[in-house]
């Protein structure tokens, strides 16, 4: 099988799926699709093919748009974490403590947890993961986002680091997409979207893109472990555990009842 005829034999699987899911939940339920509409599928191991290109993936894209979904959701890379997805520093110092969860999960995880723990080959798996990934990380894949953009009929939205209100409202404005995702950013600062409503441009206290957040969630409660953000390492800490602590619903019933009022 050449690797062109495996490419649309996957395309067709999403298709299928596409179309079985609305079949299913019918014309007025609300159905994206999210896709990496470059690969970068060599940016850790040179040695392999590149994966689906962005004219590749705009096909796919308006098959998608024809079977029915609502939305296209761009993204980026082929293997989660990926240098470009989320893009940011790859903190091998927590990887080569928490990584050991995955030992037993994958043909190559061994091989990675020794890259991980020895310092020399860490520093340079560091190095060239962050060169693969380039200079920019807020709106990595805006690019490709207008190129699906200008393919497609339906909304697009774009990941990629979004936390500054300037860069998100440049982007829908000159029509690069319809809306933006945000993920570790609101990890780093629930309240972001209520900053920007208040006139701030970027929240005082910014994601840093260290990642820790991600590898830390395979052993930990998921939160901000970038101690650099917090006054200090305790209330980090108490910052993670408070999603033990939720906040009472009655409280938040009077609350809502006060905003209706």
């Amino acid at each position: 099988m050449t690797t062109t005829v495996a490419r649309w034999r996957t395309a067709r699987f999403l298709l299928d799926v596409v179309r079985a899911i609305r079949r299913e939940v019918g014309d007025d339920f609300h159905l994206q699709a999210k896709i990496s509409v470059t690969d970068f599928n060599n940016a850790v191991l040179p040695w392999e093919g590149k994966g689906n290109t962005k004219r590749e993936s705009i096909k796919v894209c308006r098959w998608l748009e024809a079977a029915g979904v609502d939305a296209i959701h761009v993204s980026s890379g082929s293997l989660f974490p990926h240098p470009r997805n989320p893009a940011g520093a790859l903190p091998v110092d927590a990887l080569a403590k928490t990584y050991d969860t995955m030992v037993s999960n994958g043909r190559y995880a061994f091989r990675n947890l020794v890259i991980f723990r020895t310092p020399p080959l860490s520093q340079a798996f560091r190095w060239w993961w962050e060169h693969n990934r380039g200079p920019r990380v807020e709106g990595i894949n805006l690019p490709d986002a207008r190129a699906v953009k200008r393919a497609v009929g339906v909304p697009v939205l774009c990941t990629g680091g979004f936390q500054t209100a300037s860069v998100i409202r440049a982007a829908i404005t000159a029509g690069d997409c319809d809306a933006v995702t945000i993920a570790r950013p609101l990890i780093a600062n629930n309240e972001l979207v209520e900053l920007f409503r208040a006139g701030h441009d970027r929240a005082p206290r910014p994601c840093t893109y260290c990642n820790k957040c991600l590898v830390n969630v395979i052993e930990n409660p998921l939160g901000c472990y970038e101690e650099s953000r917090f006054a200090s390492r305790d209330e980090m800490l108490a910052q993670i555990m408070s999603v033990f602590a939720p906040a009472h619903p009655t409280a938040d019933a009077d609350s809502l009842a006060v905003n209706r009022a």
